[in-house]
């Protein structure tokens, strides 16, 4: 049986022992809290070049709310993890406490897992992924990678900003620790956060005979591979309608400046400032000691073609998820997405990625460094170089 009501009067009504199963939902909320979103200014130095080159160096934003700030706030959560689910709680409690007039919401499976413990929160039907963009105006990821791309699929056009708390494996894409929440939170609902825009990509399947097939956004990057299939497969990549080149091997992937530290990476790709504007092709594994990677301007238009005669075939893998086989003469378009991901981000963008990339990636590591970071104790001598 479904009962709808308010908010006050479906918790009144479960108060008074009805039998009822009632799922709150966010069907009642009206309107959302959109943010400002603007180029941060940095402190001007007395030289005008320097000045110049400083305005040119800070391109994060600066993050502001219309109104009284976020009312709608969306937890996501990576599974099977006893520390994420013990800090989504107490996220969650110290958000109903602190703004009590916060709607909090939970995705549907967690919703029902957390439910009676938490009698305040709220849910989005299953399968109504434009209910997330009509309501949601702040995301907070407890998890890995894996969960920031996640949240990218929750929402194909505008993202609103997202707070990513490092609990995985890696967590390369998320730069606070959930030990810190409360006045990392604190400062994204006051207004007084920066956000970075990491560019995504669109892609778009055409069938043999033109007509438009699937679409989608892109946050790491799309990969043209051969799969399970024993035989190397053969793409054409065009740039902007001319032919590149043709590919002979395993396939090719076309990345993001986030996704370049993804599965592009391990194919031998470049890593890819953030801040840089640009479209990533690298081959993996190709008949070929001469196809290099290639970075490409944003504005770029990337098609890659089936060939007609390749002997093995194509399957579509969307940061890592399989969307299918492409059949010989079909074809994908891969260009800039108009709607990045806005990422909540340290002020020090420059020195949070090169921590990062030499903690995390272990960035030009030699045999003879130890195993603790760079950054710690330890002066290298004159012959580790």
């Amino acid at each position: 049986m479904f009962l709808s009501c308010g908010r006050r009067g479906l918790w009144a009504a479960a108060r008074r022992g009805l039998g009822l199963r009632l799922i709150a939902t966010t069907a009642d909320i009206a309107t959302k809290t959109l943010p400002l979103i603007s180029r941060r200014q940095p402190q001007h130095s007395e030289s005008s070049e320097e000045s110049w080159v400083d305005s040119e160096s800070d391109q994060q934003y600066s993050l502001r709310w219309r109104g009284a700030g976020p009312q709608t706030v969306l937890l996501v959560k990576k599974s099977d993890s006893a520390a994420v689910d013990s800090a989504l709680v107490s996220i969650t409690r110290w958000l109903h406490d602190t703004y009590p007039q916060m709607n909090i919401v939970l995705e549907p499976l967690v919703f029902t897992q957390y439910a009676g413990q938490l009698p305040f929160i709220r849910t989005i039907a299953a399968g109504d992924h434009l209910e997330y963009s009509r309501v949601v105006d702040l995301v907070i990821t407890l998890g890995g990678d894996g969960t920031f791309l996640h949240v990218s699929s929750l929402f194909q056009r505008e993202v609103p900003p997202i707070v990513p708390f490092s609990m995985g494996t890696l967590g390369f894409l998320l730069p606070f620790n959930v030990a810190d929440f409360q006045p990392q939170l604190r400062n994204v609902i006051e207004g007084t956060s920066t956000v970075l825009p990491r560019m995504r990509l669109t892609y778009a399947k055409r069938l043999s005979d033109g007509s438009l097939g699937s679409r989608m956004n892109v946050t790491n990057e799309a990969c043209i591979h051969r799969g399970t299939y024993p035989h190397l497969t053969t793409v054409s990549c065009y740039l902007n309608g001319h032919l590149l080149t043709t590919s002979v091997g395993d396939g090719i992937i076309v990345g993001t400046p986030t996704g370049s530290t993804a599965y592009s990476l391990s194919a031998g790709g470049p890593i890819v400032h953030p801040l840089v504007s640009s479209i990533v092709v690298a081959p993996v594994c190709p008949r070929s000691l001469s196809f290099r990677p290639l970075m490409l301007p944003s504005s770029s238009r990337v098609t890659l073609l089936v060939h007609p005669k390749s002997r093995g075939r194509a399957t579509a893998f969307i940061d890592g998820r399989d969307f299918g086989e492409l059949k010989h003469a079909e074809c994908v378009e891969i260009t800039r997405s108009p709607y990045p991901l806005m990422c909540v981000n340290r002020d020090d963008l420059a020195a949070g990625w090169a921590q990062d990339i030499n903690q995390l990636l272990k960035f030009n590591r030699t045999f003879s460094y130890p195993h603790d970071s760079l950054y710690g104790s330890h002066i290298p001598d004159d012959d580790d170089y």
